[in-house]
């Protein structure tokens, strides 16, 4: 069976791709940046960032010769957004089945800010045989738009569990350096923290857009020595600070499940998230992790825990829920629903 993978460069669709390689697959790519880590019989490259009404139909286009040349029997698209807006539309006049895979703000946000992204949004949505989301709350929300009892199905990534180390008195954050992933506010809670606990070291994985800034904060509370930013790292790097983290913190002001929150669980490390509904179907405040509360120190909280019982619940609940060899049996049954009918 061909699919055809359609998804921006990320390590996300890329590490899904490579666990995906299965006898009698073929996976094509269709991505708006080369992707040089999936393992794919053939890639194609389309940027379409653009809105200009005189470039849509070289869009579907391109679109339509990719998708005549390859002839995949399925199409999966991950992320709601703009090529798959473009993507359902060709498929559907070509009668191709596509599984979307919504991936938090792209289902939470774009559909808030204006009636364009919510139409965009509303239509893959529609033109999709099934869209999968690993968070209820990103299921709701689309519901809201295009209400079905059975388009919708509650589905994970699905990671390999890192295998905890020797931990030490670090804590580790490995999201985008964005304003959504309040990593300012990390450096805040760390600074109050360090105060008390000086002995402790603020590990900040990725770059982005605030990389910069951050830094400066961070000089600007004489706190270079204990916070150390990593740059971006590789698979097997990001795992290694995994395994010697104490404390694993992600903040953001939005998001779907987390797959960074799901191997630092898997690999004993104390969660400290933001009050999210996503969060909160994995983590029960003061239980298995920390749960964000205006005008308390998440840290201090995470340190009052026991950090074996933290480690041994949350490995139960990856292993059930979470491992990357039942998510993608899931994904390869709705496949075959979606392309049999049945």
């Amino acid at each position: 069976m061909k699919i055809l993978q359609v998804g921006p460069n990320s390590v996300h669709v890329s590490r899904y791709i490579n666990a995906f390689q299965q006898e009698g697959i073929e996976h094509y790519l269709l991505s708006e940046e080369p992707n040089t880590e999936a393992k794919v019989k053939e890639q194609f490259v389309l940027n379409v960032h653009s809105l200009n009404p005189l470039k849509l139909r070289g869009y579907f286009s391109v679109i339509r010769q990719v998708l005549t040349m390859v002839k995949p029997a399925i199409i999966h698209v991950h992320q709601v957004n703009r090529m798959a807006y473009f993507v359902t539309k060709v498929a559907a006049k070509l009668g191709i089945p596509v599984i979307t895979t919504a991936w938090g703000s792209d289902v939470l946000l774009m559909p808030q800010k204006n009636k364009l992204f919510r139409f965009l949004v509303s239509k893959t949505i529609a033109r999709s045989v099934f869209v999968t989301a690993d968070a209820t709350e990103m299921i709701t929300a689309m519901n809201q738009l295009i209400p079905s009892s059975t388009k919708y199905h509650w589905l994970q990534y699905g990671i390999e569990p890192v295998e905890s180390g020797t931990k030490e008195k670090i804590i580790y954050s490995n999201r985008l350096h964005q304003p959504l992933y309040r990593i300012d506010a990390i450096i805040n809670y760390f600074a109050a923290f360090h105060s008390s606990h000086p002995d402790w070291i603020l590990h900040i994985g990725a770059t982005g857009s605030e990389t910069d800034a951050l830094k400066k904060q961070v000089a600007a509370l004489k706190l270079e020595e204990h916070v150390v930013f990593l740059g971006w790292l590789d698979n097997e790097t990001n795992r290694s600070e995994y395994a010697k983290a104490s404390m694993y913190v992600s903040l953001p002001s939005s998001d779907g499940t987390s797959v960074s929150l799901m191997e630092a669980m898997s690999a004993g490390c104390i969660p400290v998230v933001s009050d999210l509904p996503s969060n909160r179907e994995w983590i029960v405040g003061g239980e298995n992790g920390v749960i964000e509360v205006e005008g308390q120190n998440p840290f201090d909280q995470a340190l009052a825990l026991n950090a074996g019982n933290v480690l041994e619940r949350n490995r139960v609940l990856i292993e059930e829920k979470a491992t990357r060899k039942a998510s993608i049996a899931k994904f390869d049954a709705l496949y075959q629903q979606a392309v049999n009918g049945k």
